[in-house]
């Protein structure tokens, strides 16, 4: 669905784009993170064509986008972090006039303004103003402006951003249900929500793809089983976790909060010896509040954007 070969971008001698490849396959949800300026909203801004790349390629279904001449109707559609509506207009006449603005007609804009509501079940607020919602609502409205003409490509740029967590709970479940049959780009720095909705992931760093992949293969969890505990966990423990033969190395993550404990794959599974492990806490009498098969995608993040 979405191919980038060699992009990169400059504002007179700052690099924000330094030769960037990726590739987003069809169907699904992909995942793109990384720290504050690594060059999330140029990438953006050139996949959808308000940008020109100063060299590389980029081809959204099949067809190659340039910049000052964005993708065909249908194709690619943002939702904006700071998203906002048509001020003193109505959400319902808000959506209608994006519609018309993708070459509908006053009769079929008015149709997939509802249809969209309808998608992030919020039909009833089509003749409220935007400024009456609340901002859980006004980020699903957001969402249902993205998805106005059916594209292609979505991309949402931080949908749940200063959500309450019932609320962003409600966005992602709304997501998998209407995603499903399409390609969405999500942007967040909320990790664990990525290891949540995706797929496939992808990490920036300065200007560059460090990471991409299967969230499962990136993570490179066959070998690490990890439990967040609410304090350093007693030194008979650790003791009769290091017992166990197949462990390597047992350490407390302070920083984290986790019990990090390394396993030989090649004597045991992660998954199967987390079972154990599990039992080989419980009967110490320890307690713990998750636990992690792998290592998180937070890790692996640190890992690869460490300067």
């Amino acid at each position: 669905m979405l191919e980038l070969r060699g992009v990169t971008k400059s504002y007179g001698a700052v690099q924000a784009l330094r030769g960037v490849d990726l590739s987003a396959p069809a169907g699904g949800i992909f995942g793109l993170v990384g720290p504050n300026g690594a060059g999330k909203t140029t990438l953006f801004s050139v996949l959808c064509g308000f940008l020109a790349p100063d060299s590389g390629t980029v081809e959204v279904d099949g067809r190659a986008v340039y910049g000052g001449k964005p993708p065909p109707p249908g194709t690619v559609a943002i939702l904006p972090q700071d998203a906002k509506f048509l001020a003193n207009s109505k959400v319902g006449e808000s959506l209608s006039y994006y519609a018309r603005l993708q070459g509908f007609d006053a009769k079929a804009a008015k149709a997939e303004a509802e249809r969209v509501l309808s998608m992030v079940r919020l039909s009833e607020v089509f003749n409220r103003g935007a400024e009456t919602l609340s901002h859980g609502m006004y980020k699903r409205v957001g969402i249902a402006q993205a998805f106005i003409g059916d594209p292609r490509l979505i991309i949402l740029d931080e949908p749940t951003a200063g959500l309450d967590p019932q609320v962003a709970r409600e966005i992602r479940g709304t997501l998998r249900t209407i995603c499903e049959n399409r390609t969405v780009i999500v942007s967040s720095h909320n990790l664990l929500e990525i290891e949540d909705l995706c797929r496939d992931v992808a990490i920036l760093h300065k200007g560059r793809i460090v990471k991409q992949g299967n969230i499962n293969d990136l993570k490179g969890g066959a070998g690490e089983v990890s439990f967040r505990l609410s304090e350093r966990p007693p030194e008979a423990v650790v003791a009769a976790i290091q017992t166990v033969a197949y462990v390597t190395n047992v350490r407390w993550d302070l920083e984290a909060g986790r019990l990090r404990i390394v396993v030989d794959i090649k004597q045991k599974a992660a998954d199967a010896a987390a079972g154990e492990l599990v039992a080989v806490l419980v009967s110490n009498g320890l307690r713990f509040l998750d636990m992690n098969v792998g290592t998180s995608l937070e890790d692996r993040f640190i890992d690869e954007t460490r300067d």
